[in-house]
C-alpha cells in the first residue's frame, strides 16, 4: 500500500499543473461547443466537468472522447432536439435528456 501512494504521488506537482492545463484549455472550449449544441454556455462547462468528472473516476483511454469535442457537439445537438419534441417548449426536456446522456 506505501508503495501504491508513494508511485501514485512521486508526479503530484506535474499532474496538478497538467490538470490545470486541461482544465482552462476546456472552459472556451466547453462554451464554444455548447453555442454549437444550441445550449447555454453554463450547460456546456458543466457536461464538460460531468464527462471530466466521470473520465478521471474510471480511467480513460487514449483514444476515448472526454471532453467537449467536435464529436459530442453532434450528437449533443440532435440529442436536445430531440428531447424538446418529447415535451412543452417551456419544460426545456432536451437540457434533461442531455444530462442523463452525458451522466
Amino acid at each position: 500500500m506505501v508503495q501504491f501512494i508513494r508511485k501514485r504521488t512521486k508526479n503530484a506537482k506535474n499532474d496538478i499543473l497538467s490538470g490545470l492545463t486541461v482544465a482552462l484549455a476546456l472552459v472556451p472550449e466547453a462554451v464554444a461547443f455548447a453555442f454549437v449544441a444550441g445550449v447555454e454556455p453554463l450547460v456546456g462547462l458543466y457536461a464538460a466537468f460531468m464527462i471530466g468528472l466521470i473520465t478521471a473516476a474510471f480511467g480513460g483511454r487514449p483514444g476515448m472522447i472526454s471532453g467537449a469535442t467536435g464529436a459530442l457537439a453532434v450528437v449533443m445537438v440532435s440529442l436536445v432536439a430531440d428531447g424538446n419534441k418529447m415535451g412543452a417548449p417551456e419544460e426545456n426536456l432536451g437540457l434533461y435528456y442531455l444530462f442523463a446522456t452525458v451522466i
